[in-house]
């Protein structure tokens, strides 16, 4: 009766420590994590993945806490690498974002901005665009379930009640937050170098037709050329976001290893 109890005990924390990092991850993970999800779609969602995942899940070596302070410390963990599991998939849909506020800036709709709920700010309206455009397109290649095969695997990277924070893994997690700017620059490669050139050629027009009003021609000009380079380099923004994932998804595991091994 007695090792039935400290059986129950122990698959009981173990649940709980599931139920922590999947929290973690859902406060930052892509689709999974959406403000727009009503909270208790995602408690429900949290629940169901912890109990399915509850008997695959490797809980060797996790034990019983002796005290509270003890169970703080693995729930504290646990949180932890949740939310660089989260964290490392949302930076592809910030980098989506910043992509969209450099061509707002670029096409004059610098001053067009809609509230993004998941920022808490205030984004281009190009920016939320390909933000909505960023998640049929995650959902369509599985990217969903890269994440929760991601989070699946970090059990036997990073076993429950293990973390650690050395020099190198925090210089990664720098390094990748940096991709960012280079995901977004990317992204907007095509319409950078479009709207670069016709800035060129409107240049060249102000200068061997002084009296024509080139800013009057200009704006709608460059709005309408962006626009359909916008809609003919969709299949260049779907390839980035396919291969960037891949490339994450590449470089969690890297980074749990390093978390493990700190």
């Amino acid at each position: 009766m007695f090792e039935f109890v400290n059986y129950g005990a122990e698959k009981l924390q173990f649940l709980i420590l599931i139920i922590v990092r999947i929290s973690g991850m859902f406060a930052l993970a892509p689709v999974l994590g959406e403000r727009g999800l009503p909270t208790f779609v995602r408690i429900a969602l949290v629940l169901l993945l912890s109990l399915v995942l509850l008997p695959v899940l490797p809980s060797q070596g996790v034990g019983t806490a002796d005290s509270f302070w003890q169970l703080g410390g693995l729930v504290l963990h646990e949180l932890l690498i949740g939310f660089l599991i989260g964290l490392l998939y949302r930076l592809l849909f910030w980098g989506t974002i910043t992509a969209g506020g450099i061509i707002g800036y670029q096409l004059g709709f610098a001053m067009v901005t809609v509230y993004d709920q998941n920022l808490s700010s205030q984004v281009s309206i190009i920016g939320r665009f390909w933000y909505a455009l960023a998640i049929l397109i995650f959902i369509s290649i599985n990217g969903h379930h890269t994440i929760i095969s991601a989070f699946a695997d970090s059990y036997s990277l990073v076993p429950a009640g293990v973390f650690g924070i050395s020099s190198d893994v925090g210089e990664m997690i720098i390094r990748l937050t940096a991709f960012v700017f280079i995901v977004a620059l990317k992204i907007a490669a095509p319409m950078i170098i479009t709207l670069f050139l016709t800035d060129i050629a409107l240049g060249t027009i102000a200068k061997t037709m002084p009296t024509m009003n080139v800013f009057f021609v200009g704006f709608p000009l460059k709005i309408s050329i962006g626009l359909i380079v916008l809609a003919i380099s969709l299949p260049v923004f779907a390839f980035v976001l396919e291969r960037t994932t891949g490339y994450f998804d590449q470089q969690l595991r890297i980074l749990l290893n390093g978390v493990a091994g700190a």
